[in-house]
């Protein structure tokens, strides 16, 4: 879960780039913006992408340095000219470190009524942690004119952390007398540094009285010890109970926790590098897949068009992947669908609660930014051997723009049938094949990987997916048997409880705890359905009663159909037992058969919330809810806020503060979803875990007069 630092390399500003991402020296890879493509001879104007020539771009294809769009990235020179504008700013001293920086977009409205030619406004947000003043400051800069409009003292508001504190964080604890006693207290031999036999893992700190004085928060880093047992696997056996809490600004240290824990006895087989691990390696044959996916893709700038679907893409520092202006070409015309897209927050919080486990509850969003710490993927590798991976380029935390390749991918792949039917008479035949467009990024929060991507189809619906991977959370315990599976194994039936070390967690292997805990991911969705004044009603699918004349079989079944007025009404969460779903649609938008324009949201499995009800009104309140609808807010973006890092009290920048009163029909209305999954681990998931899968649908109900799949038919005959 942490950004970390690389424990065994004592050189890292002589190792290359490239040896630095291997060894784990630095999780920023500020790297990872949604970069345009240029492709020379691409098409432009509304041609549909299935009739286009698009030439085959390259295997990566690095960022163009013009603007041609209101909504394009931040380019490289845009970058040294933001650096350029901070020379002004005299509150900043020379250990200024910039933790956020990205494209202030423009408004909705300005952006609708821009036409290509016309001038536009380009601006960004520049967070900057003065180390000197042991606050942050949050500006706007007019790019252009080089100059700063707005500057804001954060106060006790803290931004996400950036690889540079988290390594000087972990290098304090390297150089500690009192954490070496401590680890030598356990029995642990230390010939050299600390980082020769431990990986240093930094965290966000979550609360802690230690980093509160005097009502002033102090921002901090957590930082824990993992013994690496001579392998390559930094995620080692911890070393339970011992943490040690650092103040960044420092950097120095403010506590170090120590409370008793297990030690792992013998060596644990977790080295996911080691083939004596493994296992023996076995065979798999490749599938065969079609033509590389950019010879089927018109790039125009950050402007993609295939089979009818239109849209922008971007990547920031903070959300990731962002998709803008989602529209489908229908009848000659490209009709709005959504506006902007995106993960707007994650939320990772574990059951135990043990005191050096109650602290772990991450907002990966707001604690280290998914673009952030977003690596590269690989055609052929990670990635099917069609995709076509993106260069990429973001300001690192001194305001240098750093291009790295294979950021943001796109492949098609196919999901079955679209549709088919064999007439049983006359051996007729219709059919479909469902082919897809993915299109996605990955994040290394630390010990886990998620992919997050976003499928578009050819029958207008849509979607987002997101891939759990990487290694649990392991505790180190004492126990090296399963206790509950020997009680049953003599018990019989029955009903029996986690209990002992093993209560919040599964035995995963000898001394290995994987503990339960939870991952939400919220996404934030500006709909536009045929324009911004939208609405939103819940479906409810329902049982009418028995009845001899009306209801003979008992199994007739209507659905009810809820219009919400405000806000706060909207709050709701998935109900399998009413088959549940929301559309949001436009009321002004109607079919020659009377239905609204609209787009359902149809959620793929989900689980409750581990946070209790007596938290709604914090900032974890967006898992409590499943669905939720806010009126259009540019300034509300993330679900846990801007700065939910060390949130302090009486925060009330989230979304429960954000579904208030106002009204949502035949307004601009933003649609929120939180997926979530409850992760039991088994012993399958040591020491790295096979994929996980979270998605929801948005499908078309009412939007098209028919199905834009039907073009896709096929006929013959037998």
């Amino acid at each position: 879960m942490a950004v970390v630092f690389a424990a065994a390399v004592s050189n890292p500003a002589k190792m290359s780039k490239q040896e630095q991402g291997d060894k784990g020296i630095s999780r920023r890879n500020f790297v990872a913006i949604g970069a345009a493509v240029t492709a020379a001879g691409s098409l432009g104007g509304r041609a549909i992408a299935q009739t286009a020539t698009a030439p085959v771009l390259p295997a990566h294809t690095t960022v163009p340095e013009r603007v041609t769009h209101p909504l394009d990235p931040l380019t490289a020179p845009e970058i040294a000219q933001i650096k350029a504008a901070m020379a002004s700013q005299t509150m900043l001293g020379p250990r200024t470190m910039y933790s956020w920086v990205q494209l202030s977009e423009p408004h909705k409205d300005e952006v609708l009524a821009w036409k290509p030619g016309e001038p536009f406004r380009r601006e960004a947000l520049v967070v900057a942690l003065s180390p000197e003043n042991r606050t942050a400051y949050e500006m706007i800069v007019d790019i252009r004119a080089h100059k700063v409009l707005s500057t804001r003292n954060l106060q006790n508001l803290q931004p996400f952390l950036t690889g540079d504190e988290l390594e000087k964080a972990a290098a304090v604890v390297d150089a500690s007398p009192a954490v070496k006693a401590a680890l030598e207290k356990r029995g642990f031999a230390i010939g050299g540094k600390i980082s020769d036999r431990f990986f240093i893992d930094a965290y966000a700190p979550g609360k802690d009285p230690a980093t509160v004085s005097g009502g002033k928060t102090i921002r901090a880093a957590r930082v824990l010890l993992a013994d690496k047992q001579g392998g390559i696997n930094d995620y080692g056996p911890y070393v339970e109970g011992l943490m040690v809490l650092v103040d960044t600004y420092g950097p120095s240290i403010l506590a170090i926790r120590d409370y008793p824990g297990a030690i792992a006895k013998v060596p644990v087989p977790e080295d996911i590098f080691s083939r004596a691990v493994l296992g023996p390696e076995k065979p798999v044959d490749d599938l065969v897949i079609g033509p590389p996916t950019s010879s089927r893709l018109t790039f125009d700038g950050n402007h993609v068009r295939w089979h009818g679907w239109d849209f922008r893409y971007s990547f920031n520092q903070r959300e990731g992947l962002v998709m803008h202006q989602i529209g489908f070409e229908d009848e000659g015309r490209v009709r709005s669908i959504c506006y902007r897209a995106a993960v707007s927050e994650m939320l990772v919080p574990y059951s135990d609660p043990a005191p050096e486990w109650v602290w772990r509850e991450f907002f990966d969003a707001g604690e280290y930014g998914l673009g952030a710490v977003a690596v590269s993927l690989r055609a052929g590798k990670e990635l099917p051997n069609n995709a076509l991976v993106l260069d990429a380029v973001l300001p690192g935390t001194s305001l240098q723009a750093q291009v790295d390749p294979s950021r943001v991918f796109f492949y098609e792949r196919e999901n079955g049938a679209l549709f088919a039917h064999v007439q049983a008479s006359d051996k007729h035949h219709i059919y479909a094949r469902a082919k897809e467009l993915v299109v996605g990024y990955i994040t290394n929060v630390g010990n886990y990987d998620y992919i997050f991507q976003w499928v578009f189809r050819l029958d207008g619906s849509f979607g987002f997916e997101g891939e759990l991977q990487g290694m649990i959370l392991n505790k180190t315990v004492w126990e090296t048997k399963c206790d509950v599976c020997e009680r049953e194994a003599q018990g019989g039936p029955g009903v029996y409880e986690m209990g002992g070390e093993e209560k919040f967690g599964t035995l995963v292997s000898p001394q290995m705890l994987g503990v339960t805990h939870q991952h939400w991911i919220n996404l934030r969705m500006d709909f536009d359905i045929d324009g911004t004044a939208n609405a939103v009603e819940e479906y409810n699918v329902k049982r009418l009663p028995p009845d001899p004349q009306k209801n003979a079989a008992g199994r007739a079944l209507t659905v009810t159909r809820t219009v919400f007025g405000k806000a706060k009404e909207a709050c709701r969460d998935l109900d399998e037992s009413t088959n549940r779903s929301w559309v949001i649609y436009n009321p002004s938008k109607r079919s020659e058969i009377g239905q609204f324009a609209g787009y359902e949201v149809q959620g793929i499995g989900n689980t409750f919330s581990s946070i209790p009800s007596y938290r709604y009104g914090d900032a974890t309140s967006f898992v409590q809810r499943h669905f939720w609808v806010t009126p259009y807010d540019p300034t509300q973006l993330y679900a846990a806020g801007w700065y939910p890092n060390q949130y302090p009290e009486k925060y009330d920048d989230d979304l429960f503060h954000y579904a208030d009163d106002r009204s949502i029909y035949d307004r601009d209305v933003v649609v929120w979803y939180s997926l979530g999954f409850t992760h039991v681990t088994r012993p399958e998931d040591f020491p790295i875990m096979p994929s996980e899968h979270v998605g929801v649908n948005f499908k078309p109900r009412g939007f098209f007069a028919k199905s834009p799949a039907l073009g896709y038919a096929r006929l013959d005959k037998e």
